[in-house]
């Protein structure tokens, strides 16, 4: 559940993890002490063009002996906002800097060695000047969708003294060239959403049905494109606040599970898709029909992926006082209580930050993996301890921070890039082993 202003969470996406390259130079001790020639500085990247949720070695080279430079990363949001993060590093007696090594002087903006510490940490800039967020804001940086554009740029900048030594751009893709999108729309096809179709391969993959929670909104469409990148057909389905004249409402009520069903016989049917492995993987309040999905209807859904859960079925939200139930079927209200998960075919994998302030998710993860699924095995959980509410999708992004007191970013930001990144790990391998 989440309060979410313009820019809502759901995504961006980027990486730099450090690595490999050795200067050039020669000479003794001498030439190392030597100020480096401004024009040698250089940003050496293995990958330059690399999906959106993929490690990206970076290096610093060229610069003079324990030089102290500023290292900045800096992007361009879908609303032209720009957002930007910046560190003191010192390089080393060969004139280099390792981001995976070394942390930022002064513990900012982040504390430790962090290849993606950068990304993380980016913030809306105004000026020359970080636009403070309210307190209690949820806030995220998001690039132009992957309906809009296949990939973002992202740049890179090292400077001294306030003088530019060396940039470098690298571009983070959500879609290779070979996958197709197509838009669903309601008045066409029934449901809305963005369908991402990878070519199909030897075997068939398990397709997955991605939505968000409370948000609203398409806010599953990064992943969606990254998991069909990855091989799996994908659909990123919106089932309210999906926009003017979307014929979808406008609150968290009476929606019907036939809603997600068609959706799922949709994605179903997609070339290179096994629809007997269908996987559902919904976040936060999202999380309770992705849930209820797997358990009433297991001839449909396998496996399920519960982001930030709730092991119970909470009431409508902002329905107003006409609000009867968040969820239905056959038009008929789902009560409210707890979700039983004993008919489910496959695994319910709840993934929970043990510093979650929206609700008590790890308490939840614990409480679904405590459950057994119709063959009798256990349900797996995984709670991140410093971790938040936003531990959902890719790693290597921002999907989301929360505003604390006078503007300040919550603790929890670093911890939630942890555990996006053995998440989303965690998520590929069910989805390719399903168990």
């Amino acid at each position: 559940m989440r309060r979410i202003p313009k820019a809502r969470t759901g995504v961006a996406v980027v990486a730099m993890l450090a690595a490999t390259a050795a200067c050039s130079g020669g000479g003794g001790s001498d030439d190392a002490r030597k100020p480096a020639d401004d024009d040698h500085a250089a940003i050496h990247v293995d990958h330059p063009v690399a999906l959106a949720d993929q490690d990206v070695k970076v290096r610093i080279g060229g610069l003079g002996a324990h030089d102290r430079v500023t290292v900045a990363a800096q992007a361009v949001d879908r609303s032209g906002q720009p957002w930007r993060a910046s560190g003191r590093f010192t390089a080393d007696a060969q004139g280099r800097i390792d981001l995976d090594r070394q942390a930022p002087r002064g513990g900012r903006p982040y504390t430790k060695a962090d290849s993606t510490g950068l990304l993380g940490a980016m913030l809306p800039t105004a000026g020359r000047g970080v636009r403070m967020i309210g307190s209690g804001d949820a806030f995220s940086y998001h690039p132009p969708s992957p309906a809009e554009k296949r990939a973002y740029g992202l740049r890179l900048t090292v400077t001294k003294h306030g003088k530019q030594l060396a940039d470098r751009s690298i571009t983070r893709q959500w879609l290779t060239k070979t996958v197709r999108h197509r838009k669903l729309t309601v008045a066409k096809n029934r449901i809305d959403g963005e369908m991402y179709t990878p070519p199909p391969g030897k075997h068939r993959r398990a397709p997955v049905l991605v939505f968000g929670g409370s948000e609203g909104g398409n806010s599953g469409e990064y992943a969606a494109a990254l998991l069909a990148a990855r091989g799996h057909p994908a659909l990123s389905l919106c089932y309210f606040r999906c926009g003017k004249g979307s014929g979808r409402p406008d609150a968290i009520n009476m929606i019907d599970t036939g809603y997600f069903l068609r959706a799922a016989r949709v994605l179903g049917k997609e070339p290179g898709a096994d629809p007997r492995r269908l996987a559902v993987m919904g976040n936060s309040r999202g999380s309770e029909i992705a849930q209820l999905l797997g358990q009433r209807h297991p001839s449909v859904v396998r496996d399920v992926i519960a982001y930030a859960p709730s092991e119970v079925v909470n009431g409508p939200y902002l329905a107003g006082p006409s609000g009867r139930a968040a969820w239905a079927e056959h038009g008929r209200p789902i009560p409210a209580g707890p979700i039983r998960l004993d008919h489910v075919r496959g695994t319910v994998l709840a993934i929970a930050g043990g510093n979650d302030k929206m609700w008590g998710s790890a308490q939840a993860a614990r409480a679904i993996a405590a459950q057994h699924n119709s063959s009798g095995r256990s349900h797996q959980q995984i709670a991140y301890p410093g971790a938040g509410h936003h531990v959902n999708w890719f790693p290597y992004g921002q999907p989301g921070q929360e505003g604390g007191a006078n503007g300040a970013v919550t603790a929890t930001a670093g911890s939630d890039q942890e555990a996006r990144k053995d998440g989303w790990a965690r998520v590929l391998k069910l989805l390719d082993d399903g168990v």
